[in-house]
């Protein structure tokens, strides 16, 4: 299977944040979701938050339900946990990896 990826390039003069990481290192696969679709704008808005508090990608866990949403996690934090549930299961599987392992932050994308 191929995958289209987003070429890694660093210019030095990159702006970093206090972990070391820059915004690219923040984002993940290039979107297949449809233009203007929502999902987009919302891995956007992660990618900016996570770097501006400078969270470490691999120390976050994302997990997603089916449709579109399962597809959002791969578009960003590209070094992080990923894992896809069944059809509105998201926030108990989401429940119990986090009682499960407290050192991760966990994100949930839904619909």
């Amino acid at each position: 299977m191929t995958y289209l990826t987003k070429p890694r390039l660093h210019h030095p003069s990159l702006t970093r944040n206090k972990v070391g990481y820059t915004r690219r290192d923040y984002e993940g696969r290039i979107s297949t979701l449809c233009a203007g679709c929502g999902h987009d704008s919302i891995s956007a808005a992660i990618i900016q938050a996570c770097w501006e508090l400078d969270i470490e990608p691999h120390r976050v866990a994302k997990l997603s339900g089916i449709g579109c949403s399962s597809k959002t996690p791969d578009y960003f934090l590209g070094a992080s946990h990923g894992f896809n549930t069944v059809h509105g299961r998201m926030p108990s599987v989401l429940t119990g990896a986090n009682l499960a392992n407290r050192d991760l932050l966990y994100l949930g994308v839904s619909g």
